[in-house]
């Protein structure tokens, strides 16, 4: 048999704790990067009137899901 130190335990703990931790992190990125990505067809789109947030097609005059009133160009600016 060979002796283990509170020293050395420690450090077999730390260090399995952290393999688990990198695992699942690679698993998830993995998993992550086989989810199709979404299409940028659509914008987000505010309505000027009720300020309403919607997808829409890129037109230069949209109408909005909520109230139904026509907007212009109102792209959503980060």
């Amino acid at each position: 048999m060979f002796e283990i130190t509170a020293v050395h335990a420690t450090m077999l703990y730390l260090g399995g704790s952290l393999a688990v931790i990198f695992s699942v992190w690679i698993f998830q990125h993995w998993q992550a990067r086989k989810k199709p990505s979404i299409s940028h067809i659509e914008e987000l789109y505010i309505c000027e009137y009720c300020h309403f947030a919607y997808l829409s097609s890129p037109d230069p005059i949209n109408r909005c899901p909520q109230c139904k009133s026509l907007n212009k160009d109102n792209r959503y600016q980060p």
